[in-house]
């Protein structure tokens, strides 16, 4: 028992470590043709709130229930923005006081996921960018996000390395993204 419980913490650890040296930035000194990211279009919902909760009733007949808590300790509060346009997914902006994170909802299937920020489509395609704003404690991260048939699905979470502050993404293919920092410079990553 003790031996599969070791190599079961040892396993996971370097999964954890290898999973962090594999990702390498190195500078582009090319020139990057930049992607065209847009913003997503919400649409008003009017959902009201009953006991400082937004409460979703799922086809599944599972409820979902989103409270505030007002709280000192634990400040949280959520705002329903509407709907993500031609879609049914609902967004919720969960608002703290070290941050703010973004709820997407597919009420029909009743499944949710916590986004560091509002995605913006990438060009003409199901893949969305999502930057953070991060609190001081916090690394810089970029997700990639696949949103089809109205059920969103984080791909990728990039992490960025300290010494670089992204002012844009200009491009994400299939297996790379690019990156422009605070300095200029431009950064190649593996997806």
């Amino acid at each position: 028992m003790r031996k599969t419980l070791t190599f079961i913490l040892s396993f996971l650890i370097f999964s954890t470590v290898n999973a962090q040296v594999k990702r390498q930035f190195s500078k582009v000194k090319n020139s990057v043709i930049s992607q065209k990211f847009h913003e997503i279009v919400i649409e008003n919902k009017n959902s009201k709130k009953v006991k400082d909760c937004l409460n979703y009733n799922c086809t599944t007949d599972t409820k979902l229930s989103y409270c505030d808590d007002k709280s000192d300790e634990n400040y949280t509060e959520f705002v329903e923005l509407g709907i993500i346009k031609n879609s049914e997914i609902i967004v919720i902006n969960k608002i703290t006081y070290n941050e703010d994170s973004y709820i997407l909802i597919n009420q029909k299937e009743c499944k949710q996921i916590e986004l560091k920020g509002l995605p913006l489509k990438i060009e003409n395609s199901n893949r969305y960018l999502v930057y953070n704003n991060p609190s001081t404690d916090n690394p810089y991260s970029i997700q990639i996000v696949d949103i089809e048939n109205s059920i969103a699905t984080i791909l990728d979470e990039i992490i960025l390395p300290k010494h670089i502050i992204p002012k844009r993404v200009l491009r994400i293919e299939k297996t790379e993204i690019y990156i422009l920092d605070n300095n200029n410079f431009v950064w190649k990553a593996k997806i």
